[in-house]
């Protein structure tokens, strides 16, 4: 069983709340988790010379093997969760550009829509081993 890096934004309320979910849905404890701006994150940013600023997204990655962003970082993390989550990767018959586009119609509202926290939120004590610096 590999392990999956999930890096999401860290003050945001509804990558938050996905986050939350996914600890409580990971029952093979495969997932762990990092805000973008971790050090996992800039790592991760720095190897592959991308530019976390230009970038609105989550990220699915299992380190020395493969990575996927935005709406095909969701499609991955369905699949590797498995059982009744792999049927949601059924909408990755879309073409590309409406499951991104729907993506990135989320995440440029996601503040206005859901809210931001000050800061990272500290993970519930019961899920702290999922969470990387």
């Amino acid at each position: 069983m590999k392990t999956a890096i999930i890096l999401f934004d860290g003050p945001c309320v509804l990558c938050n709340a996905w986050i939350n979910r996914l600890c409580q849905w990971d029952r093979r404890d495969q997932l762990r988790f990092a805000s973008l701006d971790s050090k996992t994150g800039q790592q991760f940013f720095k190897e592959r010379n991308l530019d976390p600023d230009e970038l609105d997204s989550v990220v699915f990655w299992v380190p020395n093997e493969t990575y996927a962003l935005e709406a095909q970082a969701t499609f991955e993390l369905f699949k590797t969760l498995g059982g009744g989550f792999k049927i949601l990767t059924i909408f990755n018959i879309f073409p590309n550009f409406v499951s991104q586009g729907v993506y990135r119609l989320i995440a440029r509202n996601r503040y206005r829509w859901f809210g931001k926290f000050d800061a990272c939120p500290l993970p519930n004590p019961k899920y702290a081993h999922k969470f990387l610096e």
